[in-house]
């Protein structure tokens, strides 16, 4: 049976806080890694990109040994951009704007697929 986007939204959601949840019981901001996961996350949930979304949860979550260190490397190269704190906050406008049921934008399923490729 497939979820219906409201569980959908409403899991990755939680994921979301929780990977927040977790930087902040570590008493951290993202690294840089974990920054491009969540931004693109959140830029995705807010575009209504679920499957997207749950790829960069998921490339969040990889352990540091098990990350690109070619990506590594050209992330370390770009400047920070996002605390925590704002991650947080672009969470929960996300939030509010899926509950007033304002549908997120239409996307071509060939960019969904081109973004997915670029992040895996």
């Amino acid at each position: 049976m497939q979820r219906s986007s409201t569980e959908q939204q409403d899991r990755l959601h939680q994921e979301f806080s929780a990977a927040l949840d977790l930087l902040e019981k570590q008493n951290r901001e993202p690294d840089r890694w974990e920054e491009e996961c969540l931004s693109y996350a959140l830029g995705a949930m807010a575009c209504g990109l679920y499957l997207a979304a749950e790829v960069e949860l998921a490339a969040f979550a990889r352990p540091p040994e098990e990350r690109s260190p070619e990506e590594l490397a050209v992330l370390a190269k770009k400047p920070r951009r996002f605390t925590s704190s704002m991650l947080r906050h672009g969470l929960d406008y996300v939030m509010k704007r899926q509950s007033f049921d304002v549908p997120p934008p239409a996307v071509d399923q060939r960019v969904v697929r081109a973004f997915l490729g670029a992040s895996l």
